[in-house]
Formats: C-alpha cells, structure tokens, sequence
C-alpha cells in the first residue's frame, strides 16, 4: 500500500507540474525573448522594437483565410485560424499604466505557480508519511488551491487588457476577440478543486474533534 501511495503521490506532481507548464514556458520564453530583443535594441541592432500582445479569438466564418503560415517542407503558405496567438499591436498610443500593469501580473503569475507548487509538494510529502487528516494538510490545500484561482484570475485582467487595446486599432478577417477561451484553461478547476478537498478535510477533521470530545 505504501508503494502505491507513493506512486500516485508521484503521478500527482507530475500531473501537477504538467498542467502549469504550458503557462510558465510561455512566460519565460516571453520574457528571454524580451531581454534579447531590449540588447539588440541598446546595441543598435533594432530600432524599432515590435509590439505583441496575447489574443483568444473565435473563428467567425470557417471559409475566409484568418492568417497564414508558411510549410518548410514545401515553401507553401497554408490558412491557419489561431484560438490563442500573439499578435502584433500597432498602436502608437499605448498606455504605459496598461503596460506596467500586464508586467507586474506576469511576475506575480510565476511567483504563484512557484508558491502552489511548493506547498502542493509538501502536502504530497505529508501524505507520503501517512500525516493525512491534519489541519496542515488543510492550510497546504487552502494555499494551493487560492494560488491558483488567483492565477486565473490575474491572467484574465492581462487578456482582457490585451484584447481592449487591440480591439482599439485591428480587426482581424474571419475571427472575433473573444476572452471566454480563457477560461478553458485547467488552472481554475484545479483551483476550485483544491478548495472543495481542503474543506471536506476540515468538515472531517471537526467532526473527529466533536466525536473525541463527546468520548
């Protein structure tokens, strides 16, 4: 049995790990790609330095090409109709208050998912000793579980911002700005999940202490 516990203890780490990393890899390849771009740019290297803002969008009409891409195989170009891209923002009337803002979310994002992760560990490594009905299981579960539905919260005020200063200067052919897509994400439910065990943990736990006072 302790093998087994062990090894669901794993897969749920890892199952963990993988359902944010598609977030964070995004984030970080966002940010080294901004810090390579800001020292060519010191270095003359570019002068103009382009915007891209993330966008979720709904095709509107299946018929009409939305964008291209090109096939490396071939050199064709073939219609693509992207549900979440980044697209170039070609506004000159950017606010910078939107942009400090969608800054600072971003760097508050990673510090959660590295504060869920921490403490979804240790309730893991708490399970692995057998130390299950504890109300400091109930605190790691509370911990993890707002973490994450902050996370959700926090990355749809940024594509909300996204898809406002876009809607202000393009439209894009055969697709709509659409911000819904954001809650396809797994991020929320596992949030809410966190919460719903952490508070059949305390029920339980109660009731273990009403039982043993009533004894």
């Amino acid at each position: 049995m302790k093998k087994r516990l062990n090894i669901f203890c794993v897969c749920m780490i890892a199952a963990f790990l993988l359902s944010v990393s598609g977030n964070v890899y995004l984030i970080i390849e966002m940010f080294v790609n901004g810090v390579e771009v800001g020292m060519k740019a010191a270095q003359g290297e570019i002068t103009e330095i382009p915007q891209y803002k993330m966008v979720h969008v709904l095709p509107t009409d299946m018929m009409e090409t939305t964008g291209t891409v090109t096939n490396l195989k071939d050199g064709r170009q073939l219609a693509v109709k992207p549900i979440t891209a980044l697209v170039e923002c070609p506004y000159s009337h950017s606010s910078h208050g939107f942009e400090v803002l969608q800054g600072l979310i971003g760097f508050i994002v990673i510090i959660g998912f590295v504060y869920a992760t921490v403490y979804f560990a240790k309730l893991m490594i708490h399970i692995n000793r057998n130390i299950v009905f504890d109300w400091i299981n109930v605190k790691h579960l509370r911990r993890v579980g707002w973490s994450l539905t902050g996370i959700c919260v926090l990355s749809f005020i940024s594509i909300w911002i996204s898809n406002h200063q876009l809607a202000q200067c393009i439209e894009l052919a055969g697709s709509k700005l659409n911000i819904l897509i954001a809650f396809s994400d797994s991020t929320l439910i596992l949030g809410f999940i966190a919460l719903l065990a952490s508070e059949v943990f305390a029920i339980g736990l109660r009731l273990k202490e009403e039982n043993e006072l009533t004894i």
